[in-house]
């Protein structure tokens, strides 16, 4: 679970190259980000423990590590990396999320 915490995590939020790189970090309206019910079940009955702890530190505040979103086809965003974060932060009420958008 380390690399879901900024302060432990040393790649996709590091980032001062974003712009060389076609990136560039923004917040999204989680409504916009997409992910199937079947992997949100999938991955809840399997790392239930640790979405439930993301969930927490979101209602506590605490920074958490960008996720990393391409842009969806006929609108909105797929979730490269940080299912798990981005299904914490739905389930904590988050309305926005601080994402690297690639591509």
């Amino acid at each position: 679970m380390g690399k879901s915490y900024r302060h432990s995590h040393k790649g996709y939020h590091d980032s001062d190259d974003s712009e060389d790189r076609g990136s560039r970090a923004i917040f999204v309206n989680l409504k916009e980000v997409f992910i199937s019910e079947s992997t949100v079940q999938k991955l809840l009955s399997r790392d239930g423990g640790q979405i439930e702890k993301m969930r927490v530190d979101y209602e506590d505040g605490r920074e958490m590590v960008r996720c990393v979103l391409r842009h969806r086809a006929g609108g909105g965003y797929n979730v490269e990396d940080g299912r798990h974060r981005v299904i914490a932060a739905k389930l904590a009420g988050v309305c926005f999320i601080e994402a690297l958008v690639v591509g």
